[in-house]
């Protein structure tokens, strides 16, 4: 039985030679494995991007109206409801919610002949309309983009009115595409709940999308007699259709098939490599060395070449993916590709065990008859 320090000695020896030919396993494994990660991250930043891409254009608002139908209080506590994802994982499907009610209208000094809608607030909806809390430290009203625009105002200003003074406290994004423009030129006022109160809508941010979630939207609405019911949900934009169901399609995506490749490549290259040195093998075998030691010499060359490859291909990932999308981004992404990186590691060594298992000392003269 070979010792440990010949074992390393021979390896050292094979891969300072050449013999075992690590740099050019290692870059053909490098290729490889880099070119199937950042194929596999373009399709999850494409998914990433439709649903940033949701979500900025409203399309993750859902309303229901029903005039003095809605619970102010029901509406606010959505955002308490927990649900369970398929791992088991507890989550928020709604992340913020608040409800609103119509308070006739407003005339600005600035547009006399032009009057605006004037709502009602809970402090909730700023979580919906996307308002910080620092944007919220000073009493005030609430603006779209578009209206301030429009007025060239911005956060901080006062906004003269036929009822005084207004100081707008948070300009909240809200374009011209296809979502609900009722919100866009209207002056909107943080009201706190009063519980003795019905109000008109209620605004909930359910994102991803969430039938059963959309479904609690109903609780907040109270009958009424005589009156007509509260309308079903709604979505603030349906430009981007109602379910982009992101979920799924990461999970089902065509790109993740390929990351198999990897392994299998390294699988490949090490069979290849090690059945390439078939008549040292051989000939090591014939001499009377033990296969075990054979075997744990071509397992630490194969280590040599197939973990700097690994390596080279997670930092060619990590690089890639945050010049695409910034750090953080990129580590969550760079860890997706791991397992099937980290598994090329293992079936390098199968690939060869098996090339050094099929070969035996009786065959070395077939070998050496045959070489080329």
């Amino acid at each position: 039985m070979m010792k440990p320090n010949a074992i390393l000695s021979e390896a050292w020896r094979n891969i300072a030679t050449g013999t075992t030919r690590a740099l050019a396993c290692a870059a053909v494994l490098t290729l490889i494995a880099a070119g199937t990660s950042i194929l596999d991250l373009t399709g999850i930043l494409s998914l990433q991007h439709e649903s940033r891409q949701w979500a900025t254009s409203a399309a993750d608002i859902h309303i229901i109206s029903g005039s003095k139908q809605i619970d102010p209080t029901t509406c606010t506590n959505l955002t308490r409801t927990t649900g369970t994802t398929a791992n088991g994982t507890t989550t928020h499907p709604i992340q913020a919610a608040g409800a609103l009610k119509n308070s006739g209208e407003i005339t600005l000094t600035a547009m006399p002949a032009a009057p605006l809608d004037e709502w009602q607030a809970t402090p909730g909806l700023a979580d919906v309309l996307g308002i910080g809390a620092t944007q919220q430290t000073r009493p005030g009203v609430w603006i779209s983009s578009q209206l301030a625009s429009t007025l060239h105002t911005r956060e901080g200003d006062d906004l003269p009115t036929d009822q005084g003074v207004m100081h707008i406290s948070a300009v909240f994004p809200w374009t011209d595409d296809s979502r609900d423009q009722r919100l866009a030129y209207a002056i909107i006022t943080p009201t706190p709940i009063d519980s003795g109160q019905q109000w008109d809508e209620c605004w909930a941010t359910i994102n991803p999308a969430n039938p059963d979630a959309e479904d609690l939207l109903n609780t907040t609405a109270t009958a009424i007699p005589g009156a007509a019911p509260a309308t079903q949900t709604k979505q603030a934009n349906t430009m981007l259709g109602t379910n982009p169901d992101l979920d799924t399609r990461y999970r089902q995506r065509t790109t993740r098939i390929m990351l198999v490749i990897t392994p299998i490549a390294a699988f490949a290259i090490a069979l290849t490599a090690a059945r390439a040195r078939r008549i040292e093998i051989a000939d090591d075998l014939h001499m009377g060395i033990p296969r075990q030691g054979i075997l744990a010499t071509n397992a630490l060359e194969t280590l040599a070449w197939t973990l700097p490859a690994v390596l080279a291909a997670t930092a060619i990932t990590y690089t890639t993916a945050r010049w695409a999308s910034g750090h953080a981004n990129a580590l969550t992404l760079t860890t997706i590709q791991l397992p099937a990186l980290a598994t090329a590691i293992i079936t390098a060594q199968l690939g060869t065990i098996a090339a050094i298992s099929t070969i035996h000392d009786s065959q070395l003269f077939a070998f050496f008859k045959n070489r080329q």
